[in-house]
């Protein structure tokens, strides 16, 4: 009778310890994977359909593998469910659900992956979360689609290290913009030129590197910012010798598959050079002992916390699931205002193409100054109710000029003043195209609050959707073309153009109201 009781005990002491443990994990991920399925599909597709992300598809095979290597530590010490990992999935899951309200695929992408390390803590505990803490940190870092907004920096920085580095060797040049003049061509430093693959994928090879490579914190840190630094100076010195090719040799050996191969090279050399002197420091390789199992299980309250886990995942794909019923789409019928002084509006030409996908309703006229030089042209865009999926201002495939026809020379900040009398600052965007160079400023407004950045924008819409009101958004465009006076006579006119436009009421008080049905859930 005592060994049976002793027997059962220790049955109970194992399903109680790692492996109800382990299985508890698993089945948080399966049910984190099934009712997140549609984020899970934007996120591959992201990583699919734009070559910056593509490397992402290596991330989470080397993160689990990582973690394998990490098993024995892990199981040294007990799991011990934390109430603050519950705190945490509770914190992801509303982050998930205020971008999947507002229609925002970055946010609802880092909620899913940060969810992972989240489940970590909630199932098993803050030692395991600490043991794993690199895989972890790696799949977040890494796996969520970030680089976006690192491409114009990286483009004005690859620019200008390339125009000092001709001037160094002799070669006459001009920089305008991300434009680079030379004797034999006029070289555009585009968003293909910006270097930011290479840059992203070599930073996560290198922290990749530098965490099975060296076993010094001070190592480590040296080799990451190294591989950090030399994409940036390799892109550069790609570019410099692509131009110098180009003026010394001909175009025909500096353009087209000529130009693809030597920037594969250039950067795969580079790549190795940068590993190879990382090899020659490495520290020796330490074995680490298995430490034994210790497969003591929680107990009492603790045991609860994988079942709310569970819980709460389910609760947020079904609460989201509950307001995606078609919304109504308020169509908008738009008239531009009249501004004093300027004669106008009339249709605006195709030489300048904004494009906003979903809007409410939309106008785009020219106006010309009194004395008839100047010509302005408005564009105006209004987005009504919660941003959803296809009435969305802030979002991919909406921009201020078409990419197909023109490119950014320059990005800049204007402070300017309203007819309306309030003051603001209106981003600039210097772009070149078919028809020559314009200058753009723009800004966007919710419910009367205007900023041109972007982040704020949706973070205004939140804020008004959050606490049920929903938000009157819009965008407001002016553009004009640079003349033989340049780039600052052209934003003299459009300073006295804005200096007389009143934007406060003008879309509410000149507009017809149509309510269409919309199958698209919000």
């Amino acid at each position: 009778m005592n060994r049976t009781a002793q027997t059962a005990v220790g049955i109970s002491t194992r399903v109680s310890g790692w492996l109800l443990a382990a299985a508890a994990f698993a089945v948080a991920i399966v049910v984190l994977l099934v009712c997140y399925w549609g984020t899970v599909l934007s996120l591959v597709g992201v990583w699919a359909h734009d070559g910056t992300y593509q490397y992402a598809f290596l991330i989470p095979p080397l993160s689990i593998w990582t973690a394998f290597n990490l098993r024995h530590q892990v199981r040294a010490n007990a799991p011990v469910p934390s109430v603050w990992g519950l705190a945490a999935v509770a914190a992801l899951v509303f982050v998930w659900y205020a971008g999947h309200l507002l229609d925002v695929n970055v946010v609802q992408h880092f909620a899913l992956v940060a969810l992972f390390p989240a489940l970590v803590l909630a199932c098993w505990g803050w030692r395991a979360l600490w043991v794993l803490a690199f895989p972890l940190g790696y799949l977040v870092l890494f796996a969520v689609p970030w680089g976006d907004g690192l491409v114009g920096p990286l483009q004005d920085i690859t620019a200008r290290f390339a125009v000092r580095a001709l001037e160094l060797t002799g070669t006459p040049v001009l920089l305008n913009g991300r434009e680079i003049v030379t004797p034999a061509a006029v070289w555009m430093v585009a968003d293909a030129c910006s270097g930011v693959k290479f840059f992203i994928a070599c930073s996560a090879l290198g922290v990749l590197y530098a965490y099975l490579m060296y076993q010094r914190w001070r190592k480590r840190v040296l080799f990451v910012v190294m591989a950090a630094v030399v994409p940036i100076i390799a892109n550069g010195l790609r570019v410099y010798f692509t131009i110098l090719i180009g003026d010394t040799w001909g175009m025909k050996y500096a353009t087209g598959m000529d130009h693809l191969i030597f920037g594969w090279q250039f950067f795969g050399s580079v790549l190795v050079l940068l590993l190879l002197i990382g090899w020659f420091f490495r520290d020796p390789l330490v074995v680490v002992e298995s430490p034994p199992v210790n497969n003591h299980g929680p107990t009492g309250a603790r045991l609860m916390l994988w079942p709310a886990v569970i819980t709460l995942l389910i609760a947020g794909s079904v609460w989201a699931a509950g307001v995606a019923s078609p919304v109504p789409v308020e169509q908008m019928h738009m008239t531009a205002p009249a501004v004093g002084g300027w004669t106008g509006p009339q249709p605006a030409g195709d030489d300048w193409q904004p494009i906003f996908h979903g809007a409410a309703g939309q106008v785009k006229v020219v106006y010309r100054s009194p004395a008839g030089g100047a010509a302005i042209a408005l564009f105006h865009a209004l987005y009504t109710g919660k941003p959803r999926r296809g009435h969305t201002l802030i979002t991919y495939g909406n921009d201020l000029y078409d990419p197909a026809q023109a490119r950014i020379l320059s990005t800049a900040n204007r402070q300017l003043k309203l007819g309306d009398g309030r003051n603001l600052v209106a981003g600039e965007l210097r772009v070149t195209g078919a028809s020559g160079e314009r200058l753009v400023w723009y800004w966007y407004c919710v419910d009367g609050r205007c900023t041109n950045s972007r982040l704020l924008t949706k973070f205004l819409q939140a804020w008004d959707v959050l606490r049920g009101h929903l938000p009157r958004s819009s965008v407001w465009a002016l553009s004009t073309a640079v003349g033989y006076g340049g780039a600052d006579e052209a934003r003299a006119n459009l300073r006295a153009f804005a200096h007389l436009l009143t934007v406060t009421g003008t879309a509410a008080s000149r507009v017809h109201r149509e309510q269409v049905s919309s199958g698209n859930a919000p």
